[in-house]
């Protein structure tokens, strides 16, 4: 029998969606005196505006999705609930420990920079008492050893 768990964990937004909202902003902004003075060019700045506000609105909508299969990890970027983007796969032969982020001898290492890591976690700090927990996942051998930090729910 297949074991199977699906979580999902809020993210950030990512720096260009909100970039991307906050020029559709300003040239709304700018269309509103173009259209007094130019209409036609005013009304386009305008539905360009709207359009690109409705647009980026959806880029703020961001989670980590992890599939957890027999052991295997998936991890996925679902962007406005509809755009599903494969960030990373880690086989369960592959990982040669677990521990929590949170550990003193896994942090040091971390901030040491004696990993390569890649985060997928979500915006907020977990606390544990919640039972959220941030889990190093330890890949590869040696020098080439990578660390993974995801949430993880208990």
């Amino acid at each position: 029998m297949d074991r199977y768990n699906e979580r999902l964990i809020d993210a950030k937004a990512p720096g260009s969606a909100i970039g991307l909202l906050v020029l559709a902003i300003v040239l709304v902004i700018l269309a509103i005196p173009f259209f007094f003075l130019i209409p036609v060019f005013g009304a386009i700045l305008l539905f360009a505006g709207i359009f690109l506000i409705t647009y980026a609105k959806d880029g703020l909508s961001n989670e980590f999705e992890y599939i957890l299969t027999n052991g295997d990890i998936e991890i996925a970027r679902v962007i406005a609930k509809k755009r599903r983007k494969n960030v990373a796969s880690i086989e369960a032969a592959q990982i040669n420990r677990l521990a929590l982020a949170t550990d003193e001898r896994v942090a040091n290492d971390i901030s040491i920079g004696k990993y390569k890591v890649k985060k997928y976690v979500g915006k907020n700090e977990p606390n544990g008492d919640e039972g959220e927990y941030r889990v190093a996942v330890f890949t590869g051998e040696g020098d080439s050893q990578h660390t993974p930090l995801i949430f993880l729910e208990n």
